[in-house]
């Protein structure tokens, strides 16, 4: 047991814990990525963590700042192109999970990161990059969702999860036993059933309700008969979590500007 920690700090832990070691990981640019270092750091030390922009095999000393960023590593094992990573590692089934960012996420785990609608205004965020790519082709995708929502109905399609749920997916053409796994969110962590592809409430973290969950589904959830509650991280994880981002250790960390976050970083690392 480690003490006081905050919802971010777990559901990082929760995202961490979805890679096995051994596996090749893809990892999106923000909270995936140091979910994904954390793995690398505590329970998959021989995990092959590799980004879009062709970082292969890195050895982190710190969360990168961007998917291109060699300063941030004691090492990788080569570096190559967003070429090769899609058409030589990814497209041959190499990829064994990948994990992704999202702003809308639907009941069957098809994302959106490009456009987003509020009340006749529309905004464009910063798009889905080899998102599209990689939850196409990996064996198996990991969704995280920090500041966005779940939807009924997506305001851009980006991202295929399970299209309109049962076989859709494969009948599309991906490829078999693909496709979303897990969507991990600040409040719980969700699963898709076998058979309909619809997601379901798998986890919930401490202190947190199934209402609580079910104000931010716009549907009808479905409850696992067997919902867990997510046990709080160990010191090690935490360290691992602090080590990298010891911004997402501050409860009000998603209210800081971004001149607060910097220094804040520098004050820890």
């Amino acid at each position: 047991m480690s003490g006081v920690y905050t919802y971010h700090e777990l559901m990082m832990v929760c995202v961490a814990k979805e890679v096995r070691d051994r596996e090749v990981v893809v990892m999106g640019q923000g909270l995936p990525m140091i979910a994904c270092l954390v793995a690398k750091l505590t329970h998959a030390p021989n995990s092959i963590l590799l980004t879009e922009a062709g970082i292969v095999d890195i050895v982190p000393t710190k969360a990168l700042f961007s998917v291109g960023d060699p300063t941030a590593v004691k090492g990788f094992s080569y570096f190559c192109d967003l070429f090769d990573v899609n058409t030589i590692i990814l497209n041959k089934g190499l990829v064994d999970l990948a994990v992704l960012g999202a702003a809308q996420v639907d009941k069957y785990g098809n994302v959106n990161s490009t456009i987003v609608k509020n009340q006749g205004e529309v905004m464009r965020i910063t798009g889905c990059g080899g998102a599209p790519e990689f939850a196409a082709y990996a064996k198996r995708t990991v969704i995280t969702l920090v500041g966005g929502r779940f939807v009924e109905k997506l305001d851009y399609f980006s991202t295929p999860g399970y299209f309109d749920g049962g076989d859709s997916r494969y009948r599309a053409g991906f490829p078999p036993r693909s496709g979303p796994s897990a969507v991990v969110t600040l409040k719980g962590i969700f699963r898709f059933d076998e058979k309909t592809k619809e997601l379901y409430l798998d986890a919930i973290y401490p202190g947190v309700t199934v209402e609580e969950v079910r104000k931010d589904i716009p549907w009808e959830l479905k409850v696992s008969p067997k919902l867990k509650v997510v046990e709080p991280p160990s010191k090690e994880y935490l360290e691992a979590v602090r080590k990298l981002a010891p911004e997402y250790s501050l409860p009000t960390k998603s209210r800081l500007s971004r001149r607060v976050q910097a220094a804040t970083k520098q004050i820890f690392t």
